[in-house]
């Protein structure tokens, strides 16, 4: 979570304004990341307001309110609804979920609810005592705006009848009453309260919908609706989801080789492999060597592929496809006294799609991702990446209009509103394809025998990495 994003459409789907703002992130001891989640309600709320003082919509043009926000994450809440802990970022409770997931089994602790939850329970009981209603990042947001509990079916279980690991609550000890039931993304939750109004500085009464998750929402806003179908994300973490008509395995199984799945539309789920910062890389490698974008990518388009002989292994933060391996790091290998800023910022961009490329091959093993391939994110903006990208997959891609995820959001909200009969019949009017990007068979050639000497290196690293030192 690096901005908080608003964006306005009107009703033919056509974007009206959009802003964004920089979270508050707080490190207050090494190892430990935390965000205040009131301030999301005040970041929307100056955003909203500079919307309006712009013009660029009347507060009380404002049908409705979509919602949307990162999939995993933990809000705690007392009887006045009063937030009792910061959001936590970081991993302090993969203690509390490894021992979930021993006892109960896999799929049990969804998205990290239950663990966060123990946690809070073991490390400030006092805090756990008081805890009326344990939320997800989007359920609170909904929650500060209309004042319901509920979760969607993308964030909420990910059994086949969406029902919790009732038994792993009731021996944590929370009623089952507290925890968010599972409501239709688009189902109207609620009313925008006067309290939250104001911050927003719109008017009280405004319906507000259920939405989903940014990935769900993601899915929807590019497109990818169809059994099929795939949504390839280039945001700050990226991964690749295709719409099937079944679920993985089921709670008690582990993840398909780090495949996961979730509740999508009726009748189809979303099954998907995360490539962890990938979007981000190429952020991350202009800040090291203070490049600039364009002016990197310019350069990078005049080598050849294979960046002069430097790999990159894209693991920022770990690997979960096509190997789970949390403790694997990045590495820039192949480096000479030839290697410049270009080779690295070419590297990098192959070093990403060679990620997509195995998360493609382990869904084709899993008879997913056979239908059209919709790119959101701010990396399709990067031609050479999409170039690279088509090349490595062997497919085009459609690059789709900007601001994916809340334009999903609005369009659940649209058909709650009664505005369309379906999402279908939403996204029939509201998604657009902004170019094609059709793979190059001669840059497809070069690459393979560079995709199989990355695949040698990914492996090689990581087992060398594990050797005592």
């Amino acid at each position: 979570m690096s901005f908080l994003k608003v964006a306005a459409f009107d009703r033919g789907g056509r974007l009206v304004a959009a802003g964004q703002a920089a979270y508050r992130t707080e490190r207050p001891a090494p190892g430990r990341v935390e965000q205040e989640p009131e301030q999301w309600i005040d970041l929307a709320g100056g955003i909203v307001r500079q919307m309006l003082a712009e013009g660029r919509f009347a507060a009380g043009e404002v049908s409705g309110i979509a919602t949307s926000a990162r999939g995993s994450g933990a809000v705690f809440v007392d009887a006045q609804g009063e937030v009792l802990a910061p959001h936590w970022m970081d991993d302090r409770s993969s203690t509390q979920g490894r021992e979930i997931r021993e006892r109960f089994g896999y799929g049990a602790d969804t998205r990290a609810l239950l663990s966060k939850t123990l946690h809070l329970k073991e490390q400030h009981p006092d805090l756990f005592a008081r805890m009326v209603h344990p939320l997800f990042v989007k359920d609170f947001v909904l929650y500060r705006l209309a004042g319901v509990v509920a979760t969607d079916p993308s964030s909420g279980p990910t059994n086949v009848d969406m029902a919790w690991a009732w038994d792993a609550w009731d021996w944590i000890g929370v009623p089952r009453e507290r925890v968010p039931p599972v409501r239709p993304h688009t189902e109207i939750a609620g009313h925008l309260l006067p309290a939250p109004a104001e911050r927003l500085g719109l008017p009280a009464g405004i319906p507000v919908g259920v939405g989903g998750h940014d990935g769900c929402c993601a899915n929807a806003g590019a497109g990818s609706i169809e059994v099929g179908s795939v949504c390839l994300t280039m945001g700050t973490n990226g991964v690749a989801r295709s719409i099937a008509d079944h679920p993985s395995p089921g709670r008690g199984v582990p993840a398909s080789r780090g495949i996961s799945s979730y509740h999508y539309l009726p009748g189809r789920w979303c099954r998907g492999g995360d490539a962890t910062l990938a979007g981000h890389t190429a952020t991350w490698l202009t800040g090291v060597i203070r490049g600039e974008h364009g002016e990197m990518e310019a350069a990078a388009a005049r080598l050849d592929p294979g960046a002069g002989g430097v790999t990159f292994l894209p693991f920022l933060k770990g690997q979960i496809v096509p190997d789970q391996r949390p403790d694997a790091r990045a590495a820039y290998l192949g480096l000479s006294a030839d290697t410049g800023r270009a080779e690295l910022y070419r590297a990098t961009l192959e070093g990403v799609a060679f990620l997509y490329r195995s998360i493609a091959e382990r869904l084709a093993e899993m008879d997913l991702g056979q239908g059209d391939w919709h790119v959101s994110g701010g990396g399709a903006k990067n031609a050479l990446w999409m170039r690279i990208m088509a090349a490595l997959l062997e497919r085009p891609l459609l690059i789709m209009e900007p601001e994916e995820g809340p334009r999903g959001a609005a369009m659940f909200t649209a058909v709650g509103l009664g505005w369309y009969p379906s999402v279908e019949a939403c996204a029939a009017e509201w998604v657009r394809t902004v170019r094609t990007v059709p793979p190059d068979a001669a840059l497809s050639e070069a690459y393979r025998p560079l995709y199989a000497r990355y695949r040698r290196l990914a492996d090689t690293v990581y087992e060398a990495s594990k050797e005592p030192r």
